[in-house]
């Protein structure tokens, strides 16, 4: 053939082919992140259960008593990651793949940030001077004052015994953003001692759940608002939870209220209620 005869495209259709090629890119680019996000989630799934594993040992060496929330608070706090860190592999079980504020800083110190790095509390008990950010024990099961700063016989370290509900109590949620080792159910409707706590759950982007340790060592992935209703089902309270349909109280230790260490807090209406409504709320719905 002819160089003359041979036929070059002409601009519409590279035009085409290339619109092609973007709509194409447009519909699997998502796909593919959402692959990865799956893939990371598997990775803070498999996360939970080995603390979930690490829990149950703790619990078996001290006569079935579960650890404190906080030891003991000075310029930092000596946590349940501590304690429990001698039955982990290494640190980065603590830290979820799929959590922007999980790689954090050595020797940063912890503090509610809109920015990854700082640590979570009781990095500085550690060799590697770090703490990730990922994980927070139930405060709603177990006091969030640390245990030298109870006064005698008041809320004492939490024994299975006195669990009625072991396989629909969390123990372990997921969080991010704060340098707390535990959270309570008011962060869900942003009332908390720290402020408005909604931007600090965590929910995994593909799906919009999170991963939670129960206290019978199970690991299960849900909905947040559906760990809060219905009321007489919630999964944050150790007791057998009020039956009564117009029940809206969550009760526990002192600490798993507003701020005002009573012990219970009023949960909204439902979930659709104006206090899920707000932007950092929404964040995790």
């Amino acid at each position: 053939m002819n160089r003359a005869d041979r036929r070059a495209f002409t601009l519409i259709e590279l035009l085409v082919v290339i619109a092609i090629i973007a709509i194409l890119a447009a519909i699997l680019f998502p796909v593919f992140a959402q692959a990865r996000e799956r893939a990371r989630m598997s990775a803070c799934l498999s996360n939970t259960r080995q603390l979930g594993t690490a829990l149950m040992l703790y619990v078996q060496d001290y006569d079935e008593t579960y650890p404190y929330i906080r030891f003991h608070c000075g310029s930092d706090c000596l946590t349940w990651k501590n304690v429990i860190r001698p039955y982990l592999k290494n640190l980065d079980v603590l830290a979820c793949p799929s959590n922007p504020f999980a790689k954090t800083i050595p020797g940063l110190a912890g503090a509610g940030s809109s920015r990854p790095g700082p640590n979570g509390e009781g990095w500085s008990y550690q060799p590697e001077q770090r703490m990730p950010v990922s994980y927070a024990m139930n405060s709603c099961a177990s006091t969030w004052v640390a245990a030298d700063q109870l006064r005698a016989g008041q809320s004492p370290p939490l024994r299975s015994a006195e669990l009625a509900r072991p396989a629909e109590t969390i123990l372990i949620a997921e969080d991010q953003g704060v340098p707390y080792p535990d959270m309570y159910a008011a962060w869900l409707w942003g009332r908390a001692a720290g402020g408005n706590l909604c931007m600090a759950v965590f929910a995994h982007s593909a799906c919009k759940v999170g991963n939670f340790i129960f206290y019978d060592g199970h690991v299960k992935s849900k909905k947040w608002l559906a760990t809060l209703y219905p009321i007489a089902q919630n999964n944050w309270e150790v007791h057998e939870p009020n039956p009564d349909p117009n029940n809206r109280r969550i009760t526990g230790p002192p600490g798993c209220d507003s701020g005002d260490r009573s012990g219970h807090a009023d949960a909204p209406s439902g979930p659709d209620a104006k206090e899920f409504q707000t932007k950092e709320c929404q964040s995790y719905q």
